[in-house]
């Protein structure tokens, strides 16, 4: 049996959540983790989905070792660097 079902089923999770996932996550990177989840499920390998998804390899292993370790907590995208959200506070008049 596929690892990743596996994985699923422990986050009771099947093939047609992950699917609409790849559809309605909130954010395109989620939606490109779910994407990969998803062939994963398929049984594809890692290589193959890092090629089709143009990413690396580890990329895609690091994504699910997330998703092993903290299940869908684990597919969300955290900003990370970057320039900082406009600020909230009324600019001064000089």
């Amino acid at each position: 049996m596929n690892d990743v079902m596996v994985m699923l089923g422990h986050w009771q999770l099947d093939m047609n959540q992950v699917r609409d996932r790849v559809y309605w996550a909130p954010t395109p990177r989620e939606r490109e983790r779910w994407h990969a989840l998803w062939l994963l499920a398929c049984g594809w390998s890692a290589e193959q989905v890092a090629e089709a998804l143009e990413r690396d390899a580890r990329t895609i292993a690091g994504w699910l070792t997330n998703f092993r370790q903290k299940g869908p907590q684990g597919m969300t995208f955290e900003q990370t660097g970057g320039s900082p959200p406009p600020s909230t506070q009324p600019s001064k008049q000089s």
